[in-house]
């Protein structure tokens, strides 16, 4: 309830999510009474309703009842029908761009009914007229690589994005800095290289049975040093010392 009031006081574009596939547990008329009852919250801000998951289910499949219910709706409340699935990504940016040109021009409308903020504006404009102040020549400069018309290799910023924890995880990885022989080994999981080899070259096979048999040698010289304990904790001239002098031979 706090987020829905506070729709009352945001200068924002609104985007209300509508399933039409009502996989949310919702169905379509149910949403559309939720729009209804909150409606008076956004009277006179952008909005956009965003028909979303229609990888699940597209509008164009719709009862024909339900679709004309939801074009109504967007009429009656002068919003943007737009369909969107966050699978397969059709419809996001035509949702971002429309929610931020909406917004601009409300603003802009705004700042327009307003004189004093009209002129505000006008004052801060000033236009600059650039003049030549010597007579040197300062031609382009355009890096080889894009007069050849080459494009990086490797994983898209989509991949990256997925592989690195999605969306608002995301950050560009180090990786992408690193200057290599080789671009397939940009993204190894060991990417320290020695004399053109990955340090998985230098790996024994045999080093995890090296390791027990050290652990095995550990265990034995402990439990030596311990039974050697314990026999000179034992009374002097008594079985202990032979039991030693066995333990040493």
């Amino acid at each position: 309830m706090q987020a829905i009031t506070a729709l009352a006081h945001l200068n924002a574009a609104i985007l209300f999510l509508l399933d039409i596939s009502e996989t949310c547990g919702y169905t379509i008329e149910q949403q559309i009474e939720l729009f209804n009852s909150i409606k008076p919250l956004f009277v006179a801000k952008p909005l956009v309703i965003c028909l979303t998951k229609i990888d699940l289910q597209t509008y164009a499949d719709l009862h024909p009842e339900e679709k004309e219910k939801i074009e109504q709706l967007a009429k009656i409340s002068n919003a943007y029908l737009i369909q969107m699935s966050n699978i397969t990504k059709d419809g996001i940016e035509d949702v971002k761009t429309k929610a931020c040109n909406i917004l601009l021009d409300h603003r802009l409308t705004q700042k327009a009914k307003d004189p004093k903020k009209a002129e505000a504006i006008l004052n801060r404009l000033h236009i600059a007229e650039p003049k030549k102040r010597d007579n040197l020549a300062r031609p382009e400069c355009i890096p080889d690589s894009v007069r050849a018309g080459i494009k990086k290799t490797g994983k898209t910023i989509v991949e990256l994005q997925e592989e690195f924890g999605g969306a608002g995880n995301f950050h560009i990885p180090i990786e992408e800095h690193y200057l290599l022989e080789k671009e397939e080994w940009r993204y190894d999981k060991y990417p320290e290289f020695y004399n053109g080899s990955n340090v998985m070259d230098f790996y024994d096979p045999d080093i995890t049975e090296k390791l027990d048999k050290l652990e095995k040698e550990e265990e034995e010289l402990l439990r030596m040093e311990n039974l050697q304990d314990e026999v000179m904790e034992e009374p002097e001239g008594g079985l202990g010392m032979d039991v030693l002098r066995v333990s040493l031979k």
